[in-house]
């Protein structure tokens, strides 16, 4: 018998790379204005839209509201004319045209699947990850797919955790939740209760987690373990 019954995985930076989304979505929006695109514009448009989305998890801006000034301040930040929410809609339209798997990805699912439970429990907007799971090679190991957006609340709100455990009828002491953020996975995991394992190929300490993985083979060597 497996550790865990029930894994709760987390998409980007887990399963899915969407660092690789992110700059192909950026990247094409903006050729398509005519704007050069180079390792320098993706930071600075990170160093705008990272914050937006940590204010929008807060409650502190609405999604619209983050839509819209993303590229509002990237477009002063390059000193160039553009339609903000015209922009914004190119990039969204590319963003959900793409959904890299990450390396060993799908072999972890196809290990777990026969002793768990496998849900995705991701922030995001609804349209965008919806998209990018169609015809993705790792839906179809997925029991359920929870997204922020849908649920009206995100992780690592506890509130998140406890709507996934009920619609999963999952018992909390025999769910692990999976991911590479510390703050709305593990924390997360911390808030409800839950047991973790952070998914983190850095050299950062954090004494938060249950478990720590450096790779996908770990992570399912971990659940698989039986206590």
């Amino acid at each position: 018998m497996a550790r865990y019954k029930t894994v709760l995985l987390d998409a980007d930076g887990t399963l899915l790379d969407f660092e690789a989304t992110e700059r192909q979505a950026l990247r094409r929006s903006m050729e398509e204005r005519g704007i050069p695109y180079n390792g320098e514009v993706l930071e600075t448009y990170l160093s705008i839209n990272v914050p937006l989305w940590a204010a929008y998890h807060r409650g502190e801006i609405s999604r619209e509201e983050l839509m819209l000034r993303r590229f509002e301040d990237f477009a002063k930040a390059l000193g160039v004319e553009a339609d903000a929410a015209e922009w914004n809609k190119t990039y969204l339209r590319y963003l959900g045209d793409c959904g890299d798997v990450l390396p060993n990805a799908q072999e972890l699912l196809e290990a777990l699947k026969p002793h768990c439970t496998l849900a995705l429990a991701t922030n995001g907007l609804s349209d965008i990850q919806r998209r990018r799971l169609k015809d993705n090679p790792i839906t179809p190991y997925l029991d359920a797919i929870f997204i922020s957006e849908e649920m009206g609340i995100g992780k690592p709100e506890k509130g998140y955790f406890e709507q996934v455990l009920a619609a999963l009828h999952a018992d909390p002491a025999a769910t692990v939740m999976v991911g590479d953020d510390l703050n709305s996975d593990i924390q997360g995991a911390i808030n409800a209760g839950i047991d973790s394992i952070w998914y983190s190929r850095s050299e950062e300490n954090d004494g938060r987690p249950t478990y720590r993985a450096n790779s996908l083979a770990q992570v399912a060597e971990i659940i698989l373990e039986e206590r």
